[in-house]
């Protein structure tokens, strides 16, 4: 330890020695200079020169005096004022911060700024002093308060001492904002003494306002309050609704039903409840409702009172005044949308009943109301065919509908006579004519329809409105004739209304059955005017017309299926044809000419040479036409319409328009025609008949007329379309019938073949019944 001490008191000695010591030799200025410039040359030395140039410096004693400058400015020094306090370049200066910064975590180069620790610290602890006054703060807020970056007051300032010297925390939904607990306190203090005063439904924006409260904390905080009442949304121009409001709704509501069994949509909307409808729904989950546009019935009024008085009223055959039974502050309207409603629902047969001015009144009660008009409909009837009235109403319509007729006349002779063209084509003696092109001129008529229903007169016009040609604008309508005018109903009515304090509906009434009555005394007027001689002999003349021309329409229908035969078998079609339908034709024109002409004919089913002798005992006008129209039964199809359409112009008949549209229906017709005798069928020859023209129908979307010794060309026509099986089927079942028919009746080979035939005809009814078009691309 001495020896220690002796050693430094020599060593101060020395140093005391060498600081008395003169200088020998002293060196001047500009040898300094020199000295340093060969030192710098030589790169033994390097120095930081001041902005003058009669200084420098090394960078390590620059560094430390930018060192002395941060810790002189409290920790946060700005380089360009250290560059200016220094007097040394920008750029050095910058370089040394940017080595400090990187070599001492502790130091901080932002935005031109050296920070050290100390004064993060010391910000960290403003912060928390501004936060603690506050309770609430933002990083842009501290951004423009310190002059600092936003990311990195967050990071390297606030997130870095949260919780130590910053008390608070951060906010889930948005990470710049920083708030206390007692701040959070302070909110929820706030919101719930708000809430709680709030008897009404209150703007969520006037409640914020009031107590200064963001409204996201708002929302975030409304949960954990558990307020006594609900915000509607979370959306701009949300309200907040107490309980004690909605349980006041909710009372009123049950109360107002409870008491009336309905719901007024405006009631409920005054009470502050926008959608009604659906406060219904939810304050009755269980309660059924008939919603109308301005209230809401409950089902149990509906069913009790309602329903059950409509039915008394339909089984008593009475009236009822729906106002007496149903709440007295219902408008009319809201009662017939009560009762219409009952009757879409399907309570009751809307059929029974009819409504007028809030009274339902039964059909029975109605029809005994009315009842003493059918004896003025009888008498007006009578009257109109006594004075020749509705005789003058039949002309009328008939002179309208030649007029239209007329009008497409004119039209027609801008254009082709074809029927000069049918003539030359059917002159010129090709073979297969029948199979050639056709076209007729027609006239517009009636439509009319297959079968039975092609008989009937023309005495279904007669109940219409208007008569209307489709002759461009040229249109001539007839008004309906008016045999009983309401007034007369109202005067038959009046009395017995007037017992029941009802006579101001009488003229409602009536105008409901002014045309039902009148058109029962256009019936019976009708009636009447067909018992005289003139009618039936007209009635007989539309019946004929409507017959052949419904002939004439099958015979271009079959026409069109026999054409996809060959050339032969056509020819024999088109010969069977004429043969069958055509000797109709015939036979029905020449009856009429006979009548026409007052002869009298003992048989109805006449031969060639009967109608030819027939022919020549009628008038002259018609015995030509009837002899050329006998004739062309043993030509072609176009000959013989040609033909007949000489002698329907001489019974002043006319052809109608084609209306190939209506081809499709009548196909259909007349292969479900062929459907139901196929069921009703058990001789195996023609079961095999009408299967075979079913199938062709099916196939072909045509229809054909034939006898049975056609049934093998059918079947050789129809082949391509089936698959194997069913040929195998087809021609096993001809095969057949073919053996019945040439084996004697009571054989064993008869009996065999019967019972092979019974055995195969379900599947032979089951492939005509369901084959289908769509069966063919099955089959390929």
């Amino acid at each position: 330890m001495g020896s220690d001490w002796d050693e430094i008191k020599r060593l101060a000695a020395d140093f005391q020695k060498a600081q008395l010591t003169s200088t020998l030799q002293k060196l001047s200025e500009r040898n300094c200079v020199e000295i340093v410039t060969l030192l710098l040359e030589k790169q033994m030395l390097e120095v930081v020169f001041t902005n003058d140039g009669k200084e420098y410096i090394t960078p390590d004693h620059l560094e430390r005096e930018i060192l002395d400058e941060l810790y002189v400015n409290g920790g946060r020094a700005n380089l360009v004022e250290v560059s200016k306090t220094l007097n040394v370049d920008l750029s050095r200066i910058v370089g040394l911060a940017e080595r400090i910064a990187a070599e001492n975590p502790s130091i901080h180069l932002v935005l031109g700024q050296l920070i050290d620790e100390d004064y993060i610290s010391h910000i960290a602890q403003e912060i928390n002093e501004k936060l603690a006054l506050r309770g609430e703060i933002s990083i842009s807020e501290l951004a423009s308060q310190f002059d600092l970056p936003s990311d990195f007051l967050q990071h390297d300032v606030v997130e870095k001492h949260l919780g130590r010297i910053i008390k608070g925390r951060q906010d889930a939904t948005n990470p710049r904002v920083f708030f206390t607990q007692a701040y959070i306190q302070r909110c929820k203090a706030k919101i719930r003494g708000a809430l709680s005063a709030i008897t009404r439904p209150t703007n969520v924006a006037v409640i914020l306002q009031q107590i200064g409260v963001q409204e996201k904390i708002f929302h975030s905080l409304l949960d954990e309050i558990a307020p006594a009442g609900q915000v509607t949304s979370k959306l701009a121009n949300s309200q907040y609704v107490p309980h004690i409001y909605a349980k006041t709704q909710a009372d009123w509501v049950n109360s107002f039903y409870k008491q009336n069994s309905f719901l007024e949509y405006d009631a409920i909307q005054k009470l502050g409840i926008s959608d009604a409808k659906s406060y219904i729904r939810k304050q009755f989950p269980n309660e059924e409702f008939l919603f109308l546009k301005r209230v809401a019935l409950g089902a149990r009024l509906v069913e009790l009172t309602v329903v059950t008085a409509l039915n008394e009223c339909s089984a008593t055959k009475q009236y009822l005044d729906l106002s007496t039974i149903l709440p007295s502050n219902l408008s009319e309207e809201d009662i017939e949308e009560v009762f219409g409603a009952i009757m879409a629902q399907k309570h009751s047969n809307p059929s029974n009943f009819v409504y007028l001015d809030s009274i339902v009144f039964s059909q029975p009660y109605l029809a005994q109301l009315v009842q003493p008009c059918q004896a003025l409909a009888e008498s007006q009837a009578k009257v109109a065919i006594d004075s020749g009235i509705y005789q003058q109403y039949i002309v009328e319509k008939t002179l309208a509908q030649k007029g239209n007729v007329s009008t497409q006349d004119l039209e027609d002779d801008g254009k082709v006579d074809k029927r000069d063209e049918r003539r030359k084509k059917a002159s010129s003696g090709k073979a297969g004519g029948g199979a050639q092109g056709r076209e007729t001129k027609t006239k517009s008529t009636k439509k009319h329809q297959r079968g039975k229903a092609a008989a009937q007169n023309d005495s279904d016009d007669e109940d219409e409105v208007q008569q209307s040609s489709r002759g461009g604008g040229n249109k001539k309508a007839v008004k309906q004739l008016e045999l009983v005018k309401t007034t007369d109903i109202v005067k038959l009515i009046t009395a017995s209304l007037e017992e029941e304090g009802l006579e101001h509906l009488s003229k409602s009434i009536a105008a409901l059955y002014t045309n039902q009555i009148n058109q029962a005394a256009l019936v019976r007027a009708q009636e009447l005017f067909e018992a005289t001689p003139q009618t039936n002999r007209r009635q007989t003349h539309a019946a004929i017309q409507d017959r052949i021309n419904t002939l004439l329409i099958d015979i271009r229908l079959y026409e069109k299926g026999l054409k996809l035969f060959p050339q032969d078998t056509q020819t024999q079609l088109v010969k069977y044809l004429l043969k069958s339908l055509g000797n109709d034709i015939c036979n029905e024109l020449s009856l009429y000419v006979a009548s026409e002409c007052n002869l009298t004919v003992k048989n109805t089913n006449l031969n060639v040479d009967q109608r030819n002798k027939l022919a020549q005992e009628c008038d002259a006008q018609y015995r030509a036409a009837l002899v050329e129209q006998n004739k062309a039964l043993n030509k072609t199809i176009d000959e013989f319409e040609l033909a007949t359409e000489a002698v329907l112009k001489t019974c002043s008949m006319i052809i109608k328009k084609v209306d190939k549209k209506k081809d499709r229906l009548l196909i259909a017709d007349h292969k479900k025609k062929l459907q139901e005798q196929l069921l009703d069928c058990q001789e195996p020859a023609l079961l095999l008949h009408l299967a075979a023209l079913i199938l062709f129908t099916t196939i072909s979307g045509s229809i054909l007329h034939a006898s049975g010794k056609f049934v093998s060309a059918i079947l050789q026509h129809i082949r391509g379309s089936l698959n194997e099986s069913q040929n195998s089927l087809l021609l096993r079942f001809h095969d057949l019938v073919l053996q019945v028919l040439q084996a004697t009746p009571d054989s064993s080979d008869s009996k065999i073949a019967h019972e092979q035939l019974h055995a195969m005809q379900k599947e032979v009814v089951e492939l005509a019944q369901n084959y289908t078009r769509a069966s063919v691309s099955k089959a390929e």
